[in-house]
């Protein structure tokens, strides 16, 4: 028997009515031994019924004695009126009792509607926190989409103008090549293996571009990219790369460099004095060419 249970029934109430049963005042009494909050309620009650019991016997009593002494045939006749005096007496002590469980109850339940009220504030708030961060997850979804776009527009545009500067440098009249596909890597987080980015070459052109994010570091001087295969021969290695404004890396390749298969691109930092440390693993998968 625990205290919200007998909060619950009014059990100290009915002990000291003594409507409980034997069992149930068993249990009530292992419980308040130990509870200095029911021990203190039990007290306030029985100090009530008894104060109530003895002003209902001091009145009795208080009438008997300012009686005076009177014939026996007139003490006999006045017998109904000390009757309803008792009456009396009875009916204030139990309008006392009800009315202190009366308003006892009440104000139980005064506390248990603000505490229901206090609940429904809080799950309201809860609920309005959780709409407000579902709108934000949202604008910052539809964000990074736009700046993933314009990126890609922005890396296009900037290869495209390499390859027309690189074309114009070599001799002969080979056309220069544009719209050229370019794929963004994605890096591999720590203990996790995501599924290789696939890559497959058109028949339409002879390269193609990488999209590499990396980590903004202040300390990286420069960035070195390496190519490696399936068993772990490096087959690219080139140095001297910066980030863009989008700290993206960028390199466009050559569709003979790299035979179909499974394949690992690794960013370097260089920090002072001379000291090359990974930043990020990125997968990829060359696919026959179509």
């Amino acid at each position: 028997m625990n205290h919200d249970y007998i909060k619950k029934f009014n059990l100290i109430d009915q002990y000291v009515l003594g409507k409980l049963t034997a069992d149930e005042a068993e249990a009530f009494e292992d419980h308040f031994i130990d509870c200095r909050k029911c021990v203190e309620q039990l007290n306030i009650t029985r100090s009530f019924i008894q104060d109530l019991k003895g002003l209902a016997v001091q009145q009795t009593l208080f009438s008997e004695n300012r009686r005076a002494p009177m014939p026996r045939w007139w003490h006999l006749q006045l017998v109904p009126l000390r009757s309803w005096a008792v009456i009396a007496c009875c009916c204030v002590l139990a309008a006392g009792v009800f009315a202190f469980f009366v308003i006892r109850r009440f104000t139980q339940m005064e506390a248990e509607l603000l505490q229901a009220k206090q609940d429904a504030s809080t799950i309201r708030q809860q609920y309005q926190r959780g709409l407000e961060t579902a709108a934000d997850s949202e604008k910052q979804h539809q964000q990074a989409k736009q700046q993933l776009t314009q990126r890609l527009d922005e890396l296009e545009q900037k290869l495209k103008s390499e390859a027309a500067t690189n074309q114009s440098s070599v001799r002969g009249s080979e056309v220069p090549e544009v719209n050229f596909p370019i794929y963004a890597l994605v890096s591999v987080a720590r203990g996790q293996a995501p599924a290789p980015v696939e890559i497959s070459p058109p028949a339409s052109s002879s390269r193609f571009a990488l999209s590499v994010p990396v980590e903004d570091r202040k300390d990286f001087s420069s960035y070195r990219v390496k190519i490696l295969d399936h068993r772990g021969v490096t087959v690219f290695n080139r140095s001297g790369f910066k980030p863009d404004a989008y700290h993206t890396l960028s390199l466009s390749l050559n569709w003979n460099l790299l035979i179909p298969g499974t394949y690992d691109l690794r960013v370097e930092g260089l920090t002072p004095p001379n000291n090359w440390d990974t930043v990020g693993i990125y997968p990829f998968r060359i696919a026959r060419r179509r």
